[in-house]
């Protein structure tokens, strides 16, 4: 097991981590400045933490922790195997589609900080947790109130609303769940009667400060994850002070209120004026091409994060109800797992849900009395989930429900009777009547871990976003010859390809923009966007667009305009 200086610098990599992927952002640097910091920043910190677990692995084998590791190391041997079975481009599968990053290395990185955030999970760490949680929130409520007032300070191009306050995370939606799960902390915290009456009216304060912006997001996801979140407190609260009739009575009103809500889905029932809409419907047909894809290819998916390359193949039910709209992701993190791995990579992730609710369970049947840190981690962690339902897996929210996950489960562990865990002792030196407590230094074995985990994790997390700043720099500075350079810089990006071919058309050369889409269709031959820009050069030739169109029929066969 970990020794108490492992520990406690275990635990500041994962609150560093939580902050750091939450907030990063780069709009100067990269095309895509929300996706891509976020992950090099994710595996950075993964593989730190990673250095510091890894010499414990044997005996956390045979620890309390064991049904966790072996679910964890069961999806993430899933992930490769499906990395070189499932026939998509390994460089794609493991960062991921652009802007969207839900590649294995992501996976891997998630999975890791969710197992060591369990080893450091206790008491004490989730008061510290908590405490973190709100300082995020204050910020983002600051910064959303800003964009809302057109002040935003950054040159960030949106799709949506105007002023729509999108956070760190490049979409309202997104900044409305967030907001929704700071409200469930805030109004958790409010819920605990040991706060003066003046800290608890700051708490309520401040979830009714991230109500505000749920509102100014235009987006109904952080009402329905809040309401989901603080109703589970608010049943866990009444099971701990013995009030369970109550109790099963709130949970019958809660089930009949998500049963509302799931039928206003489909545009049924009293609720469907208020929260069906046509982003709700498009997401039933997204969910209807992940089911499809998921039955045709059930052992490995399409490869890790291909929802976007096969969903045109899968869209007929979509365009015969003239929803027409691309999306590479199926709004559902279920459904998105489920396709980029298969049957055996989403049952492995519910099955870790499950454990989740079991812990909930455990801990609740202690009677330890009530925990406001505790239960706000547990409505966090809800309404996580049930945005999880209707949102894509964005990292900058994904850390968010991995870590939430992991600080539960292992909270149940670390806080029985007594720890069997291989602790040292911190030494006492006493010099006269009072004792002084040193600190416990690493272990020179513990240094040179460390050491190589951050070199490791350097050196994955900087390629990446090193060939798209070049990228960017060379786009802006319009000179042709540094965009062919950047474009082919590795690792190399189907993305980078067919920027880099558009800029070339957009100049008038277009041999060198086929000269690029030829490398590119023969390295990713299913890319949608590259065969579709070879498709429009009117100085390709005859059988080039011929060609061309022949595979835009194949991938997107339901397109009347390809056939």
């Amino acid at each position: 097991m970990l020794d108490t200086a492992n520990k406690k610098l275990l635990g500041r990599i994962i609150l560093t981590a939580l902050v750091v992927v939450t907030l990063i952002v780069a709009p100067y640097t990269l095309t895509d400045p929300m996706g891509l910091p976020k992950l090099s920043m994710l595996a950075f910190f993964a593989v730190v933490a990673l250095s510091l677990v890894l010499p414990a692995i044997k005996a956390l084998f045979r620890s309390e922790f064991r049904t966790l590791v072996i679910l964890l190391t069961l999806f993430i041997l899933q992930i490769i195997l499906v990395l070189f079975l499932s026939g998509a481009d390994l460089g794609a599968q493991f960062y991921g589609a652009y802007t969207r990053n839900n590649g294995a290395l992501a996976y891997f990185a998630l999975a890791v900080l969710l197992f060591s955030s369990s080893l450091v999970s206790d008491k004490e760490f989730v008061k510290r947790f908590i405490r973190i949680v709100l300082i995020i929130g204050a910020i983002l409520i600051i910064y959303g109130n800003i964009q809302y007032l057109g002040l935003e300070p950054f040159p960030y191009k949106t799709l949506y609303t105007v002023n729509a306050p999108i956070g760190t995370f490049g979409n309202s939606n997104f900044q409305s769940a967030f907001m929704g799960l700071i409200a469930t902390v805030a109004m958790t915290m409010a819920l605990n009667t040991a706060f003066k009456v003046l800290v608890r009216l700051g708490f309520a304060t401040m979830g009714l400060a991230s109500i505000v912006v749920i509102y100014e997001t235009l987006s109904s996801q952080g009402y329905l994850n809040f309401l989901a979140g603080l109703a589970l407190v608010a049943i866990l609260w009444l099971i701990i002070h013995g009030r369970k009739t109550l109790a099963m009575a709130a949970a019958g009103l809660a089930l009949m209120g998500g049963g509302l809500v799931f039928l206003a889905l489909f545009n049924l029932g009293p609720l469907a004026r208020f929260i069906f809409e046509a982003s709700v419907a498009s997401r039933l047909y997204y969910w209807w091409a992940a089911a499809k894809m998921l039955i045709d290819h059930p052992f490995f998916g399409v490869g890790m994060d291909g929802y976007g390359t096969w969903y045109l193949r899968y869209r007929e039910a979509a365009m015969n109800k003239g929803f027409s709209t691309y999306t590479n992701s199926a709004h559902n993190v279920f459904a998105d797992i489920a396709t980029s791995g298969g049957v055996v990579l989403v049952t492995i992730y519910c099955a870790i849900a499950v454990l989740v609710i079991l812990s909930i369970v455990r801990i609740i049947r202690r009677k330890d009395g009530f925990d406001p840190y505790f239960l706000a981690t547990v409505g966090a962690w809800f309404a996580w989930h049930v945005q999880s339902f209707v949102s894509i897996n964005q990292l900058g929210l994904a850390i968010w429900g991995w870590l939430l996950s992991g600080l539960i489960i292992g909270y149940e562990i670390n806080t029985r009777v007594k720890e069997t865990g291989q602790v040292l002792p911190t030494k006492i030196k006493h010099t006269g009547k009072k004792a002084k407590v040193s600190v416990q230094l690493l272990s020179s074995k513990s240094i040179i871990s460390l050491f190589a985990g951050v070199l490791i994790g350097a050196l994955i997390a900087i390629p990446p976003y090193y060939v798209h700043a070049r990228f960017f720099t060379a786009l802006y500075s319009s000179d042709l010859k540094a965009v062919e350079s950047a474009t082919y810089l590795r690792p190399i990006d189907e993305r980078r390809l067919s920027h880099g071919a558009s800029m070339f058309i957009g100049n008038e050369r277009q041999s060198e923009a086929i000269a690029i889409l030829r490398d590119g269709t023969a390295r990713y031959p299913d890319s949608h966007d590259l065969w579709s820009i070879w498709a429009g050069i009117q100085a390709a030739s005859a059988s080039d667009i011929a060609t061309a169109r022949a595979q835009m029929r194949r991938l997107d066969p339901f397109n009347p305009g390809w056939k």
